[in-house]
């Protein structure tokens, strides 16, 4: 309490005379060798609202950082207890699954890969795990989640007695240092330590590689990562720097990071629309079939691209009249939205294109991919935009039904699941077994694994409401609600009256009577 006292005090002085904070600053330090992980962080609120040395504001961001640590194991020791709980155990055909992890990452807002490291740091370093003394470390705040996490995963599969070794040597080194460094000291411990069983432990993890699906980022930009042995990752980037080097030798002024990932779009490309030659395990090849990226391009997008169409002003045009006092070029009147330039609602909004697998697209990018490929109409709700209608250049209702729900879901319906709807299965809300009927009302696109869990009773989705979205309820009866992709879109003031004849002049897409897209 005399710390917090202090600080009281010291924040009724009106001004500092020192630049650096002195008098502050030595109060700040007075007060953060009072504190430990248990104290509360309401004096480091305080403290943070005060001006202060830059060794006190590292000092103050440090004690945070302990005390964040410290709510980590809080955390991880009720994953690991909640882990336990039978109520999310059920079995299947396929094995055990436990939907702890869902339960978690739906409760914190988190993804599951987060809750997983929870759950597994809790079970091997604090709930009676062999990985003692690194729970306490955490615990104390000497080090991160994150570094606990490095010692978990990697010790985590070996024999007791080397990972206790490991851990011994490695952790009273680990304060103070990145996830990255410890990583790198555990591996050359385990090397060390355990030269035999080396190659058994790159077997195992030879078998975790993968491929990432794009994670998408802001301004229609993604992440795709690759977990590969060491030879094939270091034989890809030997690859594309052979790559970037020609391009730049031959006078290319990109530089190397851009050569680099446009070669390795470049290689996809040549692959989805030639087909590429797999390795089988026998040594046998095969060789893939050319493959389609789908993408769904609004009409007014489309527009964009004809001479002569002028589309009306955005809302990002309006808000920019308002803020400037210079009224767009367009006239408002002319674009389906009534209202003063003041007013944000009158601006015109431009649905967003979806590429599928990633989500939306800025329109030059959608107006590139709609110069070739196939196309198929879909009439969707102008306030929801559901699909109404897929057209008919596709005669079996199934596979237009399947369309229609690909369009409208984009991806597994779980809240926080990304998984694109082309890799989900399509189940039925009520059961078919039980006579739900086979709608687009009844059906909706789940992941294999979250369709697993609403098999097992572990979760459900719940009939959807008028803007399509459904809620999740788990195990332990709590609901949760996707957050809605597209609002509804919204008019403002009344709907436009009579209007003059169209302007022969003008150009008028309704006169417009070409083949698809239009």
């Amino acid at each position: 309490m005399a710390a917090v006292a202090g600080v009281e005090q010291t924040r009724r002085l009106e001004v500092d005379p020192h630049p650096e904070g002195v008098i502050v600053g030595d109060l700040h330090r007075r007060v953060l060798g009072c504190l430990s992980p248990d104290t509360s962080l309401e004096t480091l609120s305080r403290l943070a609202t005060m001006d202060c040395s830059i060794e006190a504001s590292l000092e103050s961001m440090r004690h945070a950082q302990r005390a964040a640590a410290r709510a980590a194991w809080v955390q991880a020791r009720h994953a690991a207890r909640l882990a336990g709980n039978v109520l999310f155990r059920a079995e299947d055909a396929h094995g055990e699954v436990n939907a702890v992890c869902e339960e978690i990452s739906l409760a914190l807002g988190t993804t599951r890969t987060q809750a997983e490291r929870l759950v597994q740091v809790g079970r091997a370093a604090i709930a009676d795990g062999p990985l003692l003394d690194t729970g306490t470390a955490l615990h104390a705040g000497d080090i991160t989640l994150e570094v606990a996490w490095e010692f978990v995963r990697a010790l985590s599969p070996v024999a007791l007695p080397v990972a206790l070794a490991v851990e011994a040597e490695v952790l009273p080194e680990a304060p103070g240092h990145t996830p990255g460094e410890v990583r790198s000291a555990i591996a050359r411990a385990l090397i060390e330590i355990d030269p035999d069983d080396a190659d058994a432990r790159h077997t195992r993890a030879r078998h975790t590689r993968g491929v990432t699906r794009p994670h998408p980022l802001p301004d229609g930009m993604a992440r795709v990562s690759a977990f590969l042995p060491a030879d094939d990752a270091a034989a890809l980037d030997v690859a594309l720097d052979a790559a970037a080097l020609a391009a730049h030798t031959a006078g290319d002024h990109r530089t190397t990071g851009q050569l680099r990932a446009d070669t390795l779009a470049a290689w996809a490309a040549i692959a989805l629309h030639h087909g590429t030659d797999v390795t089988l395990e026998s040594g046998q090849t095969v060789r893939s079939h050319p493959a389609k990226v789908a993408v769904t391009v609004p009409l007014e997008v489309l527009l964009r691209a004809l001479p002569g169409f002028t589309p009306p002003a955005s809302v990002g045009e309006v808000l920019a009249a308002d803020i400037t006092g210079i009224a767009p070029d367009v006239d408002l009147a002319d674009a389906d939205a009534p209202g003063p330039v003041s007013d944000l609602g009158s601006g015109h909004r431009t649905e967003a294109a979806i590429l599928e697998g990633y989500g939306p697209i800025a329109p030059v990018i959608a107006l590139m991919l709609a110069a070739g490929g196939t196309w198929q109409r879909l009439v969707t709700d102008t306030l929801t935009g559901r699909p109404l209608d897929v057209g008919r250049t596709r005669y079996t209702p199934p596979a237009d039904l399947a369309t229609a729900l690909r369009v409208r879901d984009q991806h597994c319906t779980r809240p926080g699941c990304a998984t694109a709807a082309r890799n989900c299965d399509r189940d039925h809300v009520h059961e078919w077994a039980d006579g739900g009927p086979t709608s687009a009302d009844n059906l909706t696109h789940l992941c294999r694994h979250h369709h697993r869990l609403k098999s097992l009773n572990l979760a459900k989705p719940s009939p959807a409401d008028q803007g399509n979205e459904r809620t999740w309820t788990t195990v332990a009866g709590r609901s949760y609600t996707p957050m809605r992709a597209r609002p509804p879109r919204k008019r403002a003031g009344p709907p436009p009256g009579e209007k003059p004849p169209p302007d022969p002049g003008k150009f008028n897409p309704r006169q417009f009577d070409g083949p698809p897209p239009f």
